[in-house]
Parts: structure tokens; C-alpha cells; sequence
């Protein structure tokens, strides 16, 4: 069964995967079935646009594209065989097989049709594959074996069953769990070793979105729709994966009857970009990219740095997975209630602190990307303390948390990068008296700031009199002993070398 990709599961569409479906005549269940079986080997019939062989040995529905190895029939050879002298005979210099099983073991320098996405968790190492939800043969609840496949652009539809525990526990209906720590590899490779940053592509989130949570009988910012878009090269190479989610809220106690079901949608779309220009600097480019997380160390692993998680109820919680990652150049302000417990003004304080900052405190950030990237301290001012303080005479607590990065963009002007030149935690305190019986609003704020500078005119940004390409005078041009040496890969034309005695000189040409 040539369309069989999937081991012990049911293949939409795969009308010969009987031992698997568990049906005899699966043209009941799928509607792409042909009326009669296919011999030899086939694809789909959008994949192919010449075969050099016997025309024979080809046949062509409505959907595929098959070869037989042999003309079987007396009645189906032709009458008079066209001439093929000269053209290769099958097996010989053309060969066509069968994809093989589903399978990432394979190392390649490009993804082929149909190949499997492989993915890569760096925090934890570990290996796997694109899987999206997809409805189960026979019914309309989602399984979450379907692997995404290259260049196959596909949308879907599953439900889901949603319960007040499933609420906040099940991962699929989280938008977080969709894309956290989750990279795309670029092109297929053994699954041997850590991937290399250079071959890593984040998925990038378009938006920042809350956890769900239970209340008042209904569950709130559930994933209700999910679209991929992943970008690729003529060469087969992955560029980019963006993710869209849409979220809703269901209401838990509407029907009594049966469970609440809620209907997701997910859609795979893949986009031909642009191939990059071919140049070193480009592909030794580590800057960090808008919307990727800010990482820092912990344990001596690369961790995202995390804020305030968004809380419908409006509670704070020191729990890491409801924590949210910064991403670059996205200025956020979070914030969250909270009853403290009983303590004395040591422990008053390290309670707000977990919450604000997390279960770790952050040293250091990544000043760019990669898997050796340049670290920067984290300079942290926190609440003063002393010994001698009591609850009778009152604790100086924390009561917000403003994290300021610095970035900038270095490099030549036609390639500039970004990078993380320093952070600040700023906490801003307050004294109180213990017992807190209110609660206690904390807040959270993360601002950038782009501090980059830019050299003077005309080696700063271009001028509405420049008559020349951007970036020129940052690479091509250099002055010796008064003359003006032209340098670079490419060729400089005459009107060029002209507006460019225009800029120096003030002459006009005519």
C-alpha cells in the first residue's frame, strides 16, 4: 500500500490502509478513492510534469500519476509502439519508487515533497516531528499523529472535548504549547546529534496569547483555530514558520446531557520565499530576530526568560509553566493579585520575588543567537533590607518589577544585526505592615530600548540628495593619499562614480 506513510494509524485518504483503518471498503469513509485499484507506482498527479519512459507503462486519472513496471494486458499495449530509440529505459538512468515509510532517519541537503518536518526542542534536546491535529478515520475527534508534510499545504477540521480539569491541563488547547522552545529544522538530518542554530528555524508567534482558565462555568482562551505558515526556498531549505492562533471561550454547563465539543481548525500553508543573497556575511549573520525569545541561563542551560503570565481570574501563581517568555522588542506590562502568607519580612519578600521574577533569577542574557551565544551581565536592584526590621514596624516589600533591555543594531548598513547589549531588573518597594490582610497587586513591565547609533552623513543614514546605492560608502569606498578607491564585489557603472563626485564636490553634470 504505496500511500500507507503512517505505522498502526489510519491515513486520511489512504483508500488501500484497510489493516490499519480496520474497514474493508474504506470508499465508504474517504471520497478520493479511485473505482478501480492502481498498479505500479503512483503519485499524485499535481507532482509531476514530465516522465522520460515508455508511455506505455503510464496511466493518469482524475488524481494520480502512476508507472507500471511491465505492460500486464495484451489489450492495453498499444497497437503500433511509438519509437523510443535513444530514451532511456526505466530502471536505467530514471528511476521511480515508492516513498518509503514515514521515517526522519534520512540526511538530505533539501526536504523533498512530501517529506516529514522534523523539529527540535533545545532545552530538552530532543528530536521529533510537525504533528498537527487531523480527525480520526470514522469520526471527527482529533488525533495528534498527523505529521505536516513538505509542501503540503492542507486545512483541516477535529473537535475536541473539553472538561473543567481538561480546562487548564490538556496541552492542546494551550496556545504556548504550540510553538514553546519548538524549532523547525531547516533541512532533513540524522538524528545522531543537537542540531546546530544554523540549521534551527524558530516558530514565531504573531501575537502573545493567555492560558486558559476555568470560571464561572465557562473555559476561557482555548485554542479554537491554528494556522501555520512556513516559508521555503527553491532549494528545498526552510526559512521561516510563523503561527497564528485564534482562541474562544466554551461554556461548561450548557449542556447537561453531554460533554461540551469544540471544533479546531488547522491550516498548513507553505510560501515560496525568496532565496537570500549569497554572501558570508549573511549567512554568518547571529543577530537576534524580532519576536524571538530572550534567553538566559539556568543550570547552565539556555532557558527563555519569562514574565508575568496573563490570568483571567486576576491571581498571581509561581507555577514556571504559566510564566510567559519575552520576546525581542515586545514591550509588555503584566500584572496579578496576591495573598501573602503569614510570615516574617524575609519570607513576605522571597514570596514576591518567586512571582516576579521566577523560580530563578536571571544572571545573564543572550546577546545574540546561536548555540554559543555572547552573554551580558544582568545588573539587578532589588528592595533594601535589614535585620532589624519586624512586622510591628513594617517590611519593605516589592511590589513591581520593570526589566529594561538595551539593543542595538551593529554591522554594515545593508546588514544590520541585532543584539542584547545589557538588561536591568529595577524593583520598586514599598513598606507594609504585616499582616497583609488585602491583596497585593504586583505588576510587571518589559521595555526596549533601541539605543543604535549611526555615524555621521554621509556614512549615516541615506540623505535625500544621495545619488548613490545604500550602504556604499560603508563598504565600497575607502580614501587614500586624497584619491577614492572603489572596492567590492560588484561592478560600478559610470553614472554611479559621478553621483558620487556630485555628492563630494557640489559640480553638476549635464
Amino acid at each position: 500500500c504505496l500511500c500507507d506513510l503512517t505505522p498502526d494509524f489510519c491515513d486520511i485518504d489512504c483508500c488501500c490502509d484497510t489493516a490499519d483503518c480496520n474497514v474493508a471498503n474504506l470508499s465508504t469513509l474517504f471520497t478520493k478513492c479511485p473505482q478501480k485499484p492502481l498498479s505500479g507506482v503512483c503519485v499524485e498527479k499535481w507532482l509531476m510534469f514530465r516522465a522520460n519512459v515508455d508511455p506505455a507503462l503510464v496511466t493518469v486519472t482524475d488524481s494520480h500519476f502512476c508507472i507500471n513496471n511491465e505492460v500486464t494486458s495484451v489489450d492495453d499495449a498499444p497497437q503500433s509502439p511509438p519509437d523510443l530509440t535513444g530514451l532511456p529505459t526505466l530502471g536505467a538512468s530514471y528511476h521511480f519508487s515508492a516513498p518509503g515509510p514515514m521515517s526522519s532517519a534520512y540526511s538530505r541537503n533539501f526536504y523533498r515533497v512530501d517529506d516529514v518536518l522534523q523539529t527540535y526542542f533545545s532545552d530538552a534536546s530532543v528530536w521529533g516531528l510537525l504533528r498537527q491535529p487531523a480527525p480520526a478515520a470514522g469520526g471527527t475527534f482529533c488525533t495528534n499523529q498527523n505529521p505536516a508534510k513538505f509542501l503540503r499545504s492542507v486545512s483541516s477540521s477535529c473537535t475536541r472535548t473539553i472538561t473543567r480539569q481538561s480546562c487548564t491541563t490538556d496541552p492542546n488547547l494551550n496556545a504556548y504549547s504550540y510553538f514553546y522552545d519548538m524549532s523547525l529544522v531547516k533541512i532533513p538530518v540524522v538524528e545522531l546529534r543537537p542540531v546546530s542554530v544554523l540549521f534551527q528555524i524558530s516558530v514565531t508567534p504573531q501575537s502573545g496569547w493567555p492560558e486558559p482558565s476555568e470560571q464561572n462555568g465557562s473555559c476561557l482562551n482555548v485554542v479554537k483555530k491554528v494556522e501555520f505558515i512556513i516559508g521555503y526556498t527553491g532549494r528545498g531549505e526552510l526559512t521561516y514558520a510563523n503561527l497564528s492562533v485564534l482562541l474562544a471561550d466554551v461554556d461548561l454547563v450548557s449542556s447537561r446531557t453531554r460533554r461540551p465539543v469544540l471544533l479546531i481548525r488547522i491550516h498548513s500553508v507553505f510560501q515560496l520565499a525568496a532565496d537570500a543573497p549569497s554572501s558570508e556575511r549573511l549567512s554568518a549573520a547571529v543577530g537576534l530576530r524580532i519576536g524571538s525569545p530572550v534567553r538566559t541561563l539556568s543550570d547552565g542551560k539556555m532557558s527563555p526568560l519569562t514574565t508575568l503570565g496573563l490570568s483571567q481570574s486576576g491571581e498571581c501563581s509561581s507555577d514556571p509553566s504559566r510564566r510567559s517568555p519575552i520576546l525581542f522588542t515586545f514591550n509588555t506590562f503584566t500584572g496579578c493579585t496576591v495573598r501573602l502568607l503569614p510570615g516574617d519580612c524575609s519570607a513576605l519578600r522571597s514570596q514576591i520575588y518567586t512571582i516576579l521574577e521566577g523560580p530563578k533569577t536571571a544572571e545573564v542574557l543572550a546577546m545574540s543567537s546561536g548555540s554559543q551565544p555572547a552573554w551580558t551581565r544582568v545588573i539587578t536592584q532589588k528592595c533594601p533590607s535589614s535585620a532589624e526590621e519586624t512586622c510591628a514596624s513594617g517590611c519593605i516589600l516589592p511590589k513591581a518589577l520593570s526589566i529594561r533591555v538595551l539593543w542595538a543594531r551593529q554591522g554594515p548598513l545593508d546588514l544590520p544585526q541585532n543584539y542584547i547589549l545589557g538588561a536591568k531588573y529595577l524593583f520598586q518597594c514599598q513598606r507594609f505592615q504585616c499582616p497583609v490582610s488585602s491583596p497585593l497587586i504586583l505588576t510587571t513591565e518589559v521595555i526596549f530600548a533601541d539605543t543604535t547609533r549611526y555615524p555621521e552623513p554621509p556614512r549615516g543614514e541615506p540623505q535625500p540628495k544621495w545619488k548613490f546605492p545604500f550602504g556604499f560608502f560603508s563598504r565600497g569606498m575607502t580614501e587614500l593619499d586624497g584619491h577614492f578607491i572603489v572596492s567590492g564585489s560588484g561592478k560600478v557603472t559610470w553614472s554611479l562614480i559621478l553621483s558620487t563626485v556630485m555628492l563630494l564636490t557640489g559640480l553638476e553634470f549635464f
